[in-house]
């Protein structure tokens, strides 16, 4: 260290002292008022200019509210007694007052800020500088300058104060109740078109612009909406502004002397009042959207203002698991007031002691609020990182939109900055486990198991003991079937094999008759008959050879012709297999026309099992390949004889892929794969659901992360 520094940390420069060291002082506008919190009297303190909300035992309120700059501890000691006929000490006095100090609740003008800030060392007033949170530091609420609507709320206040009548409130019941018969009746197409509004998958920059102009206009009303209720019940509102929610345009109303002021159905109903103006205009918009004619602007416009104030805006502000309206309304109903922080510091810091083992201290929770605080602390969590996921993915839909093989760098980019505060948190969680476990640690590794342990993870990541697969669900279904259909048409005379009968290649399966073609067939017979005899007699004679000999032949090839027809009036299976139609004996006596399908029969000797692979995947195959099945239900797994990949691409089945969930992304390319497997015992069944699986080549860990790297970098740099 450089001897000016070692100076300046064993020597530090002494301050300089106030001119004239002042008493404490409350601040001339504090806002006041006791409540019940968790069962005890609590007083709520409102400090202007201060971001905070005191909560004070009526004691420490009733020895602070005699501070008012001008009497010294002693006179403050003096004052109490006389009001309250109890006794302090000064020494409890100076503890009161320092400890109000260190939270910043006494008042202080600018002359005595800038003092202060002038004793700090450059050091502290760097740190200080360092630690000062960035307007851009947070992007959950970025605040922007505000103003004071106070005056504008009383005036509106005046105007629509009948909003807060009974008459009216029914009548809005009324309304709310008519836009629920109609989001009912149009639940299907109401439900699909929210989650496709919110998608931005397909969305235009001037689309963009349109959600953030009326999101703009709507966060408007929705705020003062809770200003106007705040105002209503007598409580002033400072502060309201501009506000950055995730990048989503949103103002904020300062209801803080609404909490301090106001008893808790109050406090719920100015929660409930920002959500209750929204769904205001969802009634009048549904209505309007119900009753104009569909393709008109009116009925566009009012059909998106239903998309945005309807579902999206009730589960998204009345979900109490993040801190928005729904969350201030639980607090505010159970009474716990720091409900999200409480419960995750107590869950954090049990985790880190009873799992982690570190040297940590919990914070006291009543035993009858431990599972809840757990069960909200875990909820609420996997749901804030949901919501933050999602906003990740928002930005990476928009951008997908214009460019989507780069979509992923804005994507990426979003959530790093989203997650930046909670990646600084686990750094410096894994930091402070390093600091606690690397004695343990260290002595672990220079032991001789650990380096046994350390060679043999080692050997474990080089070895390839993991095949690649590819895998999917299939259908069960019979490797060789073969349809009986009728080549002629003919009324069915006999039915020699009904459903589920197993017959041999060649056998008779059902017989029809065609009076027409039988009649022919004697006449082109006889007429053969005659012919034959007129060619001998003309041999006879030597006389008219030839013209006898192309009449015979012309009858022989008739008679041919018409003896393939009635061969064809035999139904007979192609295979050996078992007849799968139902019913068969049912056509007996119908006629049925020429190509009309009579039968089926199939071979469940060798079944077929046949699944969807993606293009991606396609890697994984060879020509060796092996492959099994396993069918739900059975126990066990069925080897594949054979597999095959269909050399052209196919198109999906109908539920195979959920393309509604993939809108705006370019559906994968599928290549069909059938697997054989052999069923001699005759377990397998047709229609008989489950998992194949393809096996590729053996790779060990270290391929296959090595292998995904450059698969990743190879699809986007080339």
């Amino acid at each position: 260290m450089h001897l000016t520094q070692a100076l300046n940390v064993v020597l530090p420069e002494i301050p300089a002292r106030l001119v004239a060291q002042r008493c404490p002082r409350l601040h001339p506008q504090v806002v006041h008022q006791e409540h019940i919190v968790d069962g005890r009297p609590t007083v709520r303190v409102y400090v202007p200019g201060v971001d905070a909300l005191f909560n004070l035992a009526p004691q420490t309120w009733d020895l602070a509210r005699f501070f008012d700059g001008q009497r010294d501890y002693k006179e403050v000691a003096e004052a109490y007694f006389q009001e309250t006929g109890r006794t302090v000490s000064l020494d409890d006095l100076h503890q009161l007052a320092d400890d109000l100090e260190s939270i910043e609740f006494w008042y202080k003008t600018p002359q005595e800020k800038n003092i202060a800030y002038l004793m700090q060392s450059a050091e502290e007033r760097r740190d200080a500088f360092k630690n000062k949170k960035s307007r851009w530091g947070d992007l959950a609420f970025i605040k922007f300058p505000a103003f004071n609507p106070d005056k504008f709320l009383v005036w509106l206040d005046q105007r629509v104060s009948f909003i807060f009548t009974w008459w009216f409130t029914l009548l809005t019941l009324a309304g709310f109740a008519v836009t629920f018969v109609i989001f009912v009746l149009h639940w299907g197409e109401v439900s699909r078109d929210t989650l496709q509004f919110f998608n931005f998958a397909d969305k235009s920059w001037s689309d963009l612009a349109v959600f953030w102009g009326i999101t703009f206009v709507l966060a408007a009303i929705h705020e003062t909406a809770h200003g106007v209720t705040c105002r209503h019940f007598g409580a002033p509102v400072n502060e309201m502004g501009f506000a950055l929610v995730y990048l989503t345009p949103a103002f904020f109303t300062d209801t803080t002397q609404g909490v301090v002021r106001c008893p808790p159905w109050e406090r719920v109903l100015i929660t409930v009042s920002g959500v209750w103006s929204e769904l205001y205009l969802c009634t009048i918009a549904t209505v309007v959207w119900w009753g104009t004619p569909p393709g008109t602007p009116l009925h566009n416009f009012a059909y998106v203002l239903v998309l945005m104030t309807g579902i999206a805006t009730v589960l998204l502000n009345w979900n109490p698991m993040m801190k928005l309206d729904g969350y201030h309304i639980l607090c505010d109903v159970i009474g716990i007031l720091d409900l999200k922080e409480n419960s995750t510091a107590y869950v954090s810091a049990w985790a880190k002691k009873h799992i982690w083992r570190l040297p940590v201290e919990v914070p006291y929770v009543p035993k009858r609020r431990r599972l809840g605080f757990a069960i909200y602390a875990i909820t609420s969590g996997l749901y804030s990182y949901t919501v933050l996921f999602i906003l990740a993915r928002f930005v990476g839909n928009i951008f997908r939109n214009f460019n989507p093989d780069w979509s992923f760098i804005p994507e990426l980019a979003t959530g790093a900055l989203i997650f930046r505060s909670r990646i600084r948190s686990l750094v410096n969680f894994m930091k402070f486990l390093y600091l606690d476990k690397k004695d343990r640690i260290r002595a672990w590794l220079r032991s001789h198991p650990a380096l046994w342990v350390i060679a043999t993870v080692l050997v474990f990541c080089l070895i390839p003991i993991r095949r690649e697969s590819i895998s999917g669900g299939f259908v069960l279904e019979a490797a060789d079937r073969a349809v009986l259909r009728t080549q002629v048409p003919g009324r069915v005379t006999r039915v020699y094999a009904d459903e589920g009968q197993r017959v041999s290649q060649g056998q008779l399966v059902v017989q029809l008759r065609n009076l027409p073609l039988a009649s022919r067939q004697g006449q082109t017979q006889a007429g053969l008959q005659r012919a034959s005899a007129e060619l001998n007699a003309a041999e006879a004679r030597y006389r008219d050879i030839g013209a006898a000999l192309l009449q015979r032949d012309q009858l022989a090839q008739q008679a041919l012709s018409a003896a393939s027809e009635s061969s064809q009036l035999e139904l007979k299976s192609p295979i050996a297999g078992v007849v799968t139609t139902p019913r068969l004996g049912d056509l007996l006596g119908s006629f049925l026309k020429e190509g009309t399908e009579v039968a089926e029969v199939a071979d469940f000797r060798t079944m077929r099992a046949r699944i969807y692979v993606s293009e991606y995947e396609m890697h994984k195959y060879r020509g060796d390949s092996s492959g099994c099945l396993h069918v739900e239900g059975i126990l066990g797994k069925w080897e594949a004889g054979k597999t095959q990949v269909s050399p052209t691409s196919s198109e999906a089945p109908p539920g195979l892929i959920d393309l509604s969930k993939i809108k705006g992304m370019r559906p994968p390319t599928l290549y069909v794969m059938d697997l054989w497997v052999s069923n001699t015992d005759g377990r397998l069944k047709p229609g008989m659901v489950g998992t194949a699986r393809v096996y590729g080549q053996r790779r060990s860990l270290a391929g296959l992360t090595s292998w995904g790297i450059a698969e990743f970098l190879g699809r986007k740099l080339w």
